[in-house]
């Protein structure tokens, strides 16, 4: 499966696979922490294992790209999370 290349756009990032657009994660930043608030892919891949791949390379972005601390608000993020530990330090830098 190809990887996911993450766009950066105001409060929302945009996750591309082999040049198609997957979906997008939306956020603020406030006081050095992104609240990521929603998440979001087409009709088409849900139940494909998209929103998880979005959410990765989105939470992989966070970390290689900022110091923000996270607070994921969206349900779908802290379920992710769950099945990828080593992304708990995000919330707590």
């Amino acid at each position: 499966m190809s990887s996911v290349v993450i766009e950066s756009e105001p409060d929302r990032l945009v996750g591309f696979r082999d040049g198609n657009r997957i979906g997008w994660m939306d956020y603020e930043v406030r006081d050095g922490v992104a609240r990521l608030y929603h998440t979001e892919v087409p009709p088409a891949l849900r139940g494909s294992g998209t929103g998880t791949l979005l959410v990765v390379a989105c939470l992989e972005w966070f970390r290689d790209n900022t110091e923000f601390r996270i607070a994921p608000l969206c349900p779908f993020i802290p379920a992710v999370m769950r099945r990828h530990p080593e992304f708990q330090s995000l919330t707590t830098r």
